[in-house]
């Protein structure tokens, strides 16, 4: 795969670790912040005067992209990293053409250095020769962990249903946190962040009360279907210990046959917690017309993949978990990367009603879905009393109240002038979370949300 040349100033900022980071970048997009700018067929390179005495070395590796700057800034890429990008994004003709300076070329030689390394390594860890009687005892342990916290959330769910939800309410958040702590000692991070999630709901406003019971209802339908895991159909099974907590091995999935397609990446969120940040990416086949999700994580000041960026589009297979549903997938083979211009299906077939159509059967194989993406064309916003809605002929749905609270709904409305535009947008089942949108006056152009990492 080559690198990457077309890019485009949404694309840029589509990389952009949070809002601020993004208006500092354009600060710096101008060849007037910049000294010994130049490019060679896999990178671009400058320095950038701050605050100290020497100016900051800032490259950039277009074939991934990744980024190296010398300032000392803990966000990944910095501002001077962005500003480099969003200049040659630009004005290409800025950045002569010529040999690679050291501190370029080393870096790039480290690289790849790096990479044969963490090959070989991760050769050397599929050749070790496993024990299997201390991973079939490490799997028995797990199980037995598993299966005493299924019951103890259990007994807390039928207490909570005896007392009724008003028993709970006074001190809900107390409690879920330490049922779910005792989850997670329990080896069900699934279960935890479940039970993590009433008080949340509880506190959602007018229609809470049937809210919090669907939860719970839902809850109770993992807790019966764990008790019963050795009779379930595979992909079933599957998909219940998935929303227990346990991972399906990525090498088992690449392994697996792929799904070949034109595939566009066509939003993103973030979520953040005390270990990290987790990244959603949503993409979309032209050809299969399905979703898939790239779901990854990056702890502390680690940075993401970029080799996948919204608005990208590839020629390539993916690789499904298996589900009744299959949703998450990753990248088995991918092709050049292109920036895309393309449309998508006719309208008839992403209604509104269409795509809850769609969410409804994957529920109906899965029903532990948390997110279902909707591509939602001639799709506009739309004032109803102190809210807003996404609004598509006569359809509309309503959005999520923590993005109408935030700065990203203002983006929306500047990026599609009050105008229809396809919006990509997570649906939880009560309300929707765009997380990125393709306008009609650039050729289907790209820009990025950031919903939650703004936040």
């Amino acid at each position: 795969m080559g690198p990457m040349t077309d890019w485009s100033t949404d694309n840029v900022l589509a990389l952009a670790p949070d809002s601020g980071s993004a208006s500092a970048g354009q600060g710096l997009a101008s060849a007037r912040h910049w000294t010994g700018l130049g490019a060679s067929d896999r990178a671009i390179w400058g320095l950038c005067q701050g605050s100290g005495k020497n100016p900051y070395q800032t490259r950039i590796d277009l074939g991934e992209p990744a980024f190296k700057c010398s300032c000392p800034s803990r966000k990944f890429p910095c501002k001077h990293g962005l500003g480099l990008l969003l200049l040659y994004a630009s004005k290409k003709n800025a950045f002569p053409a010529g040999s690679e300076p050291d501190w370029v070329s080393e870096w790039l030689a480290g690289r790849s250095e790096r990479v044969a390394a963490k090959v070989e390594k991760a050769k050397a860890a599929e050749e070790a020769q496993v024990d299997p009687k201390a991973q079939a005892k490490r799997a028995a342990q797990r199980q037995a962990r598993v299966e005493q916290g299924v019951a103890e959330c259990r007994t807390w769910l039928e207490d909570v249903v005896r007392t009724g939800l008003a028993g709970l309410q006074g001190d809900a958040v107390a409690t879920c946190d330490r049922v779910a702590a005792r989850m997670v000692d329990a080896q069900a991070p699934g279960l935890a962040a479940a039970v993590r999630r009433v008080p949340e709901v509880m506190a959602s406003g007018a229609g809470w009360e049937k809210r919090t019971l669907e939860l719970l209802g839902r809850l109770h339908l993992l807790l019966a279907a764990a008790e019963k895991l050795g009779e379930l159909p595979p992909a079933l099974a599957g998909d219940v210990r998935v929303a227990l907590g346990y991972t399906q091995g990525k090498d088992e999935v690449l392994a697996g046959q792929g799904v070949a397609d034109r595939w566009t990446v066509i939003g993103q969120n973030f979520e953040h917690d005390d270990r990290g940040t987790s990244r959603r990416l949503w993409l979309w086949g032209s050809g299969t017309q399905r979703p898939a999700l790239i779901a990854d994580f990056a702890a502390g000041n680690q940075s993401f993949d970029l080799t996948l960026v919204p608005g990208m589009a590839f020629e390539g297979e993916l690789a499904f978990f298996a589900s009744g549903s299959p949703l998450r997938a990753l990248v088995k083979t991918r092709g050049d990367a292109a920036w895309s211009g393309s449309t998508f299906a006719p309208l008839e077939q992403h209604t509104i009603a269409a795509n809850l159509q769609r969410c409804a059967a994957a529920l109906s194989q899965n029903p532990w879905l948390l997110r279902w993406p909707l591509l939602l064309p001639a799709t506009r916003l739309a004032r109803a009393g102190d809210g807003w809605l996404l609004q598509q002929g006569g359809e509309t749905l309503p959005l999520a109240p923590a993005f109408m609270r935030g700065l990203q709904l203002w983006r929306l409305l500047a990026a599609t002038g009050g105008r229809p535009a396809t919006i990509i947008a997570e649906w939880d089942g009560l309300s929707a979370e765009p997380v990125g949108v393709f306008t009609a006056e650039q050729a289907a152009r790209y820009i990025e949300l950031v919903t939650r990492q703004a936040a």
